[in-house]
């Protein structure tokens, strides 16, 4: 090892004298600040001093140096130099008092010497004379040095000698008179060296002496007279040796004894009364041994007992009274061993200031197998043997085979902070497992077999502020209600009795719960709104508890059910301000008459779509009912009272798939259905019976004609007269009356060769209404609307965001759009299949050609024509016997044009029989494209 690797271990000695530097100007030596490099920085033989300002000297030889050359310091004075270092530098064949000379400082006044070896001067050894001339030393610390051997005069001539550290120096034997006149010696530590034995008159004399650490040696025996003569001895460490058993009297006599240790050696036993005499030990190591098991009486004396470790053993069993007169004992541990079961006698007792106890890694069970946590809480305190130690702060139970946390922690530990529960077998924790008497506590419960942590009682409980933090890594949580107030408080989402009790997972990024049917996720991500409880109240049907909203969810479909179920929930435990959602789906319900039962007064949300039901009396429905799903039903009117009930309370409904009779009593329906802010989810599926056509296209007119009855008994009664007029007033009156005439003849589809079309349509505002979904309007704006509006005839075009009254119902300004047209034109592209209001338009333009037997419809193909199973049948059926015209079709304005409304002056400028021979072609043409 090369010098300045020496350095950083030296470090602390240099730091205990100071560390303080000053400048040196002596010697022939390269100088530095506070060092000098002798002969020089280049030289491989070179050493460096150093001079601390608080009088320490340090001496320092590179890997290469064999003899120090100290005649290159001659002239260097230090006589304020009290303490001696000298790091990786080999034995010189004169003495270290001699060394201190020629480095310019007084032998007699060094008073502590500090060797770090190195492992390149193996093979060396210290000799009697290395230490003379220091008379003053009390320190004489050796470390990393390799002497197996030690001359037994060589502190002859150190009578003052306090400490002395002889470390990892690989000794094998000491000389029985080697300390022989340093009486004045009160810490020897001979660690980490290859001892096997040590002499027993080793320590006489020395009665002084008040630390002694021997460990990590080869010691399998130590005779009972060695320590007879250090009654003052305070500090023993006799830890990493091989000793396998301790004579009784070995401590006798070290009544001033307060630290022992023994860790790591191979003792199997322990004598009663091998302790008895060291009554001020605070502090006991036996940890790492073969202890099997412990006499009843070995702790008696240990009064003064503050740490006691017997970790690391073979217990498995404790004395009844082990350590009830240890009433001193702070903190115990007792972990790794073979612990099965626990006594309350054997722990201190009456008095008690036990703080800390590990037993952790043993077999112990839940106390008396009290294995349920609801309801048992004053069994758990009475049976658990830790009752008593009221004093405890810290607790570590790991890795036994607990199943639920005692009672105990919640009723009787005042001052308890930590709980290490992890590794055990608990499979639950209710609130009261977390409710602890202290404001704060840790709990770790990590790698046990939790499946429910049920805070649900949480609102319930009266309680002072407490505040938990959990490690819960490793378990298998079951994501279900009774997780629900715990997720949400994991998750930060914290209820309302959050203020008082608050709760912290450690780990929570690697907690994770099992979800049924979807595998695990983590806790973080689960949406606690889905959290739900499989419950039992009714029979025959399965019925979930879901706390979100505390909805008690009950569903009985496909049950083959004739009633409503009735449950008895009072028995499951279930919050009393819940609520229903009822699920009656495909059975054979007739009657609604069982909602008057007390046990429906807080349903909220009723499915009971494909059943029976052909009447509906709102009088059983209850105030909180909130949805309504009645479809696929036998259901042909609602009763205006019921529609006035469904007006007041703002209900959530679905109706379609019914057989609803279409007549002037549904007027009343139909208006319902078009009041915008009405919550009616499938008014497209309200047809009525026998019809494929949704209720919401048809017009109050079209479902009761009836209402038109009385005018056209006027209409025919003044025709009647103006026929008989005409008749008696002769050619005057006729031209009076022509306009009046024709429009009746058109009326009843009688010469309408007579009747040209600009005289049908001279009244029509506009030329054509372009009927198209939002999502082809680049099309329209950009290209058809163009084309009509300035072609040659210009024609007047009805556009929805142009020419609609803004705040009039769609319906109606559909049909007031296709009545004020003479054409519609239906640009029918994949989009407009989508479109609701599309194909509403559709529908009114071709009521409104079958109405006036003329063709006003025109389908526009705009991009490739949609799947039949897509289109509306009577758009299917449309397409399949008219002519349409295609988009990109090289005589497409032709064609148009050719379908638009012909002004008179045009027909007269034109050959009837050319333009019958046209239109003939363009049909020809049309009928291949349609193939």
């Amino acid at each position: 090892m090369s010098s300045c690797r020496l350095l950083p271990a030296f470090l602390l000695w240099v730091w205990a004298a100071g560390g303080t530097t000053y400048t040196l100007s002596c010697g022939k030596c390269e100088t530095h600040a506070n060092s000098m490099i002798c002969p020089e920085s280049a030289n491989q033989e070179r050493y460096t001093v150093t001079l601390f300002q608080d009088g320490v000297l340090q001496l320092q030889c590179e890997k290469s140096v064999k003899l120090i050359n100290f005649a290159l310091m001659e002239d260097c004075s230090f006589p304020t130099v009290s303490q001696l270092d000298v790091l990786g530098c080999p034995l010189q064949s004169v003495s270290f008092g001699e060394i201190a000379l020629k480095l310019g400082a007084r032998p007699e006044n060094i008073t502590s010497l500090k060797l770090l070896g190195d492992a390149q001067h193996l093979g060396q050894s210290l000799q009697h004379w290395h230490l003379h001339g220091l008379s003053s030393l009390q320190i004489f610390h050796v470390r990393n040095h390799h002497f197996t051997k030690l001359p037994h005069n060589i502190f002859d001539a150190t009578p003052k000698l306090k400490s002395l550290r002889f470390v990892t120096s690989n000794l094998d034997a000491v000389p029985e008179t080697l300390f022989s006149y340093t009486v004045e010696l009160r810490e020897i530590d001979l660690s980490s060296n290859s001892l096997t034995h040590l002499p027993v008159n080793l320590f006489r004399n020395l009665t002084k002496l008040t630390n002694v650490s021997l460990q990590n040696n080869a010691l399998s025996e130590i005779r009972s007279e060695l320590f007879l003569s250090v009654p003052f001895l305070e500090n023993l460490d006799l830890s990493s040796n091989l000793l396998t058993s301790i004579q009784e009297n070995l401590f006798n006599g070290l009544k001033n004894l307060t630290s022992l240790n023994l860790q790591r050696n191979k003792l199997e036993q322990l004598s009663g009364d091998v302790f008895s005499d060291i009554t001020a030990v605070k502090n006991l190591n036996l940890s790492s041994n073969l202890l099997k098991d412990l006499g009843s009486k070995t702790f008696d004396n240990l009064k003064n007992l503050e740490i006691l470790d017997l970790g690391n053993n073979r217990l498995s069993d404790l004395p009844d009274t082990a350590f009830k007169k240890c009433k001193s004992l702070k903190k115990l541990y007792l972990n790794h061993n073979e612990l099965t079961l626990l006594k309350s006698t054997s722990f201190p007792y009456p008095k008690t200031v036990l703080t800390d106890l590990d037993l952790g890694h043993n077999k112990i069970p839940s106390p008396n197998n009290v294995g349920s946590l609801h309801g048992l809480y004053s069994s758990a305190e009475s049976y658990f043997p830790l009752s008593r130690q009221t004093e405890l702060k810290n607790i570590i139970l790991n890795d036994n085979k607990f199943q639920y946390i005692p009672g105990s922690f919640n009723t009787v530990f005042l001052k308890l902070e930590s709980v290490d529960l992890s590794g055990n077998l608990i499979q639950e924790i209710d609130l009261h497992s977390l409710l602890f008497l202290r404001e704060s506590v840790k709990l770790n419960l990590k790698n046990n077999d939790i499946k429910i942590i049920d805070l649900s009682y949480l609102w319930s409980v009266q309680y002072s502020k407490k505040f938990v933090e959990l490690s819960l890594e490793g378990n298998y949580l079951e994501c279900n209600c009774m997780l629900y107030q715990f997720a949400r408080m994991a998750q930060g989402k914290t209820p309302k009795e959050g203020d008082l009790f608050k709760i912290r997972v450690e780990d929570i990024d690697n907690v994770t719960c099992k979800i049924p049917e979807r595998g695990t996720q983590k806790l973080l991500t689960v949406d606690t709104r889905l959290l739900v409880c499989k419950q039992d109240p009714c029979s025959n049907c399965t019925s979930y508890w879901r706390p979100h909203d505390e909805m008690l969810i009950i569903d009985c479909s496909y049950k083959d059910l004739k009633d409503l179920p009735t449950c008895d929930i009072d028995n499951y435990g279930i919050r009393k301000d819940y609520f229903i959602t009822l699920n009656m789906r495909n059975n054979s319900i007739t009657h609604l008459d069982k909602l008057q039962d007390p046990m429906y007064s807080r349903l909220v949300n009723l499915t009971i779509p494909n059943n029976k039901l052909s009447f509906i009396n709102e009088s059983y429905f209850p105030e909180s009912l909130k949805a309504l799903d009645v479809r696929g039903n036998n259901l042909t009117a609602l009763p205006e009272s019921l529609l006035e009930f469904f007006n007041i309370t703002d209900m959530n409904l679905s109706l379609g798939n019914n057989p609803w009779m279409c007549s002037c009593d549904t007027i009343d329906f139909l208006n319902f259905l078009h009041v915008p802010s009405r919550k009616v989810n499938d008014f497209n599926d309200i047809r009525c019976k026998d019809e494929a056509e949704s209720l919401m296209t048809i017009s109050e007119n079209s479902l009761c004609p009836f209402f038109m009855q009385p005018m056209v008994i006027i209409t025919i009664v003044a025709i009647l007269i103006f026929l008989i007029l005409f008749a008696v007033l002769g050619t005057v009156s006729f031209y009076k009356y022509k306009q009046g005439i024709k429009v009746w003849l058109f009326t009843h589809h009688m010469c309408l060769w007579a009747v040209t079309e600009d005289e049908m349509d001279a009244d029509k505002k506009y030329d054509a209404f372009i009927s198209y979904s939002h999502k082809d309007e680049e099309f329209v704006n950009k290209v058809l609307v163009p084309g009509l509006e300035s072609g040659d005839p210009k024609y007047r075009v009805c556009l929805h965001y142009r020419d609609w009254i803004p705040g009039e119902y769609i319906q109606n300004q559909i049909l007031q759009s296709v009545e004020a047209s003479r054409r519609t034109l239906v640009v029918l592209s994949s989009n407009f299949i989508e479109s609701v209001w599309g194909q509403l338009e559709f529908k009114a333009a071709h009521s409104q050609a079958l109405q006036d037997r003329t063709n006003r419809l025109i389908v526009i193909v705009y991009g490739e024509i949609p799947p039949e199973s897509e289109l509306d049948d009577k758009l299917q059926l449309y397409i399949s016997m008219k002519t349409y015209v295609k988009w990109g079709d090289a005589k497409f304005w032709e064609k148009l044009r050719y379908f638009m409304p012909h002004p008179q002056d045009l027909i007269k400028k034109r050959h009837r029989k050319r333009r019958d021979t046209d239109k003939l072609e363009l049909c020809k043409s049309d009928s291949k494209l349609s193939v």
